[in-house]
């Protein structure tokens, strides 16, 4: 055979193979994308289902909940309790079951989907009051007594054992739908106990819902060439999507048995898809997803589709294949014989090396070529060795770079010389979105930059990645993202760096972000904790040096208003001397309650009480313009706390917002029960986990801008005119919650409303302390006292007092003094000191010690600190009487009689 007709049948088969290879492999890579996305769009389909049944459940478990609050059931309730007549509105229990009735009847009318409304009594199931549309033609109707029944078992017992506010959802299952006819509609029930104020069960409610007008909703938007089953997740069918149809299943075993591949493929797994043989043995592709679902449901969805539709891509490109290949056999023929009749053979040998290069990457040159040939075949090996190296060199390095990138929690930014984004990591997609370019006018219309302060616009120059087109290298930039509509800041610290090329010319930049919201707020928390712990410092220890001043000056104005009793002039200067200091004692109390240091007596308190209380205090008060609502809560838990500082709390806080509503607006007062676990605690300084009562006070006024918000609890910080306020009002409400051992939390937003929340530890019945027994009035007496005060002040007046009460005194400065005084065996009846001495012993220690010498010591103390304050500071609690600083001579009087006449008590160990 000639070597012209070799060539040409061997070109021929070359082409030939070669289209095939290449029609074989795409089929087969066609085949490959085409399935998985196929099984894709299915899974997707199937799990849009799901959430749109979620979606369609939770919509029907808050109408269940609307229902509920109904006032026919709060009616019939109070009827029931009363022996059956509501002592509220003056109605029977049968008055109240035909509202509840009509209410029912106002439902139906207007929500289609609902079939049936049913009053369930607790005792036994048996139902009070049902709705339906069993009347002729699918009317609403009220059915009679007569024709009630009890409701099944297991809705009974499951609804039954709910909390207040639960709902329970029960199967997908076929009953008469809306529509008046015999078909069978798929339905679903859902049902919420009601119970009775002191929380002991009266009953249920159950609403029966079809399903049909909903379930055409999640039917029509996916085309009808698919067949979908809602399933439970245990086996049974539940619902079926046909032929553009939303019909009941029919009972047909389980769907593992049907589809025992889909079940294998799905494992423990909330979704599956594959290729499998169906139950009427055609060839599907099916995918299945399984949620649990609201009402403690576990559904789900299988999706169906014929296997040829989803193949049909690859079958039409395997058609096209075969009519390209006998084209290109055509033309192989025709070339081949052209080319093998003008090459020379050392050609044609070079021609089928670099054919085979082609297919296989590989370069064998044929051998004793010479002259031209041989150059061109050295030369093209060469070339091939070169670009295998290279390329090999490059994959990997890209590669490793790649993974690199993509892992980094930083996001990166890659501009080149004309500022266009040529690369970013997947974390600048999940900040920034996918938006071509940062600050584009589409980005703008999504995100909004912003300066370290959140509030102002960082202008189009300044932002890091304009610094970085005009060639600029920056560290640690701070810049906040705000995602337009909504409140959320991202604070970010970019640093950039230029590109250059190996002449020095500018060919980019890379931007890097860091994500330091949760650095920023931590920051912000810290320095928040330490200002208002150095306020405190500092505001306590002024509050204690003020009360030793006052002290000394109410004594000596309640003796001067004795002397100038027969001098009227005189005798109104000085009650008005007495009022000025007792406005500045109320002073040092606001200050101490800031500082945490005000005497509390706490005790269980019914908070529904106390806000009652106060809501009917405030409607009283503050006038028809502001309109005051509160709910109280069953079931809520006692506070451990001082029932007068709550009180005096709410109060400020309701006048507060008072203020805040010039115009008129709603005050809503709330309480409940919260559990805030450590998670919490570990976010909130000073927050212990723990059992809480939340108290809420909420206003629809002016709002707190955010630049002051963290200032409002600062002592003397105020936004009201001069002569409106002292700025103290926050501060006592902080100080007040903070030392009672709770957690206070301010929430608002200018021109929308602010809401403050109070949580305080939560009571134990079994340890709440009682009232405290009113004081007894005391009077003077003749014993001898020792007194150790440092403040010559006011040992001066205390002296004075003592004397004026009959009392014989020995006074001395410090600790040290007094002790030699017991040493040199000065006789005295009573120890009267102040805790804080100068000196290295304080009125505790002193105590002590001189009780090693007289066990039956008696001892009063004293000091500007409360006595809760110094027994943080270590103090014994051994029951020693204490006396707190400002007082007046009838306390002192009262507290001294108290430590004579009282057991001493015995020496702490």
């Amino acid at each position: 055979m000639r070597l012209s007709m070799r060539l040409t049948l061997v070109m021929t088969t070359l082409v030939l193979c070669a289209v095939a290879a290449v029609g074989i492999l795409t089929y087969y890579n066609v085949g490959r994308a085409v399935v998985p996305a196929g099984l894709t769009r299915l899974a997707d389909r199937a799990e849009a289902r799901l959430g749109a049944f979620d979606g369609i459940l939770r919509l029907l478990q808050l109408e269940i909940l609307a229902a509920r609050t109904f006032p026919p059931h709060q009616g019939l309730v109070r009827a029931r309790i009363n022996g059956g007549l509501d002592p509220q509105d003056d109605l029977t229990e049968a008055r109240w079951l035909r509202r509840l009735g009509d209410a029912y009847l106002g439902q139906m009318s207007v929500k289609s989907d609902i079939v049936r409304f049913s009053l369930v009594s607790a005792d036994g199931g048996r139902e009070l009051l049902r709705v339906d549309r069993s009347g002729p033609g699918g009317d609403i109707r009220v059915v009679p007594d007569d024709k009630l029944e009890r409701v099944g078992q297991e809705l009974f017992d499951r609804t039954i054992a709910l909390s207040e506010g639960e709902v329970y959802t029960s199967p997908i299952h076929a009953g008469p739908g809306n529509s008046g006819d015999d078909d069978l509609a798929p339905m679903v029930s859902i049902a919420t106990p009601l119970r009775m104020p002191e929380g002991e069960p009266f009953g249920m409610l159950v609403l029966d819902f079809d399903l049909r007008p909903t379930f055409e909703r999640i039917r029509a938007s996916p085309d009808n060439n698919t067949k979908a089953y809602f399933v439970d997740a245990g086996g049974p069918y539940l619902l079926d999507l046909l032929d553009g149809r939303v019909i009941p299943s029919r009972p047909r075993g389980q769907w593992q048995d049907d589809y025992p591949d889909l079940a294998k493929a799905l494992g423990d797994k909330p979704g599956a898809a594959t290729v499998l043989t169906a139950p009427d043995g055609a060839r599907v592709a099916a995918a299945i997803a399984i949620a649990p679902l609201v009402g403690r449901l576990r559904v789900g969805v299988i999706e169906t589709e014929a296997f040829e539709r989803i193949i049909a891509p690859a079958t039409a490109l395997r058609q096209t294949v075969v009519t390209v290949a006998l084209f290109a056999a055509g033309v192989a023929v025709l070339l081949s014989a052209l080319l093998s009749r003008s090459l020379a053979k050392p050609l044609v040998q070079i021609t089928a090396a670099v054919d085979d290069f082609a297919s296989t990457g590989r370069v064998a040159m044929p051998r004793g070529l010479g002259g031209e040939t041989k150059t061109l075949a050295a030369a093209f090996e060469h070339m091939a060795a070169e670009i295998d190296t290279t390329t090999t060199a490059l994959r990997a390095k890209s590669e490793a770079l790649d993974k690199i990138v993509a892992s980094m929690a930083d996001a990166v930014l890659m501009l080149d010389a004309e500022g266009r984004r040529v690369f970013a990591n997947p974390t600048f997609f999940a900040l920034f979105g996918d938006i071509a370019e940062i600050g584009s006018e589409r980005w703008r219309q999504h995100y909004q930059g912003l300066r370290p302060d959140g509030v102002t616009p960082i202008p189009d120059d300044e932002t890091p990645s304009a610094r970085a087109r005009r060639g600029e290298s920056f560290d640690n930039l701070d810049v906040v993202l705000r995602r337009v509509g909504h409140s959320q800041l991202v604070h970010l610290a970019a640093s950039g760096r230029p590109i250059e090329t190996a002449s020095g010319a500018f060919d980019g930049a890379v931007v890097v972000y860091r994500n330091v919201t949760a650095l920023k707020e931590t920051e912000r928390q810290l320095r928040q904790a330490q200002k208002m712990q150095a306020i405190g410092q500092l505001t306590g220890g002024v509050a204690h040096d003020l009360n030793n001043i006052l002290t000394v000056l109410t004594g000596g104005i309640e003796i001067l208003a004795e002397g100038v009793s027969d001098r009227p002039a005189l005798k109104d200067v000085a009650v008005m001397v007495d009022q000025a200091v007792s406005r500045a004692s109320d002073l040092t109390n606001g200050l101490l309650s800031f500082a945490r240091k005000q005497p509390l007596q706490p005790r269980s308190i019914d908070v529904n009480a106390l806000m009652h209380e106060t809501a009917r205090l405030l409607r009283a008060t503050f006038g028809s313009h502001i309109e005051i609502a509160f709910e109280p809560t069953p079931g809520l838990r006692s506070a451990l706390a001082d029932p007068s500082q709550l009180s005096g709390a709410l109060i400020n806080l309701a006048i507060n917002a008072r203020d805040a509503m010039p115009g008129g607006g709603k005050l809503l007062l709330e309480a409940g029960n919260i559990d805030l676990d450590q998670a919490y605690a570990d976010h909130n300084d000073e927050v212990a986990a723990g059992r809480y009562v939340v108290l809420m006070v909420t206003d629809t006024g002016t709002g707190i801008p955010a630049a002051i918000r963290d200032r409002v609890f600062e002592p003397f910080f105020t936004t009201k005119a001069l002569g409106e306020g002292t700025g103290l009002g926050l501060s006592m409400v902080y100080g007040f919650v903070k030392q009672s051992g709770g957690h206070i939390a301010i929430y608002s937003e200018e021109g929308v409303g602010t809401t403050i929340r109070l949580y305080l530890p939560s009571a134990d019945p079994k340890n709440s302390p009682g009232d405290a027994a009113a004081p007894q009035q005391a009077q003077g007496g003749h014993e001898s006292i020792l007194l150790i005060e440092d403040d010559v002040l006011v040992r001066s007046y205390v002296v004075t007092d003592l004397a004026a009460l009959g009392y014989t005194v020995h006074a001395a400065a410090t600790a040290a003094q007094a002790m030699a005084m017991v040493y040199d065996e000065l006789e005295f009846d009573l120890l009267f000191t102040d805790v804080m001495l100068a000196g290295s012993i304080n009125g505790y220690q002193l105590a002590d010690e001189l009780r090693k010498y007289r066990p039956d010591l008696k001892v009063l103390l004293t000091s500007g600190y409360t006595g809760n304050m110094l027994r943080l500071q270590g103090g014994h609690e051994d029951g020693t009487p204490f006396l707190e600083k400002p007082y007046r001579r009838a306390e002192l009087a009262r507290m001294l009689r108290l430590a004579l006449d009282g057991k001493a008590p015995s020496s702490p160990t």
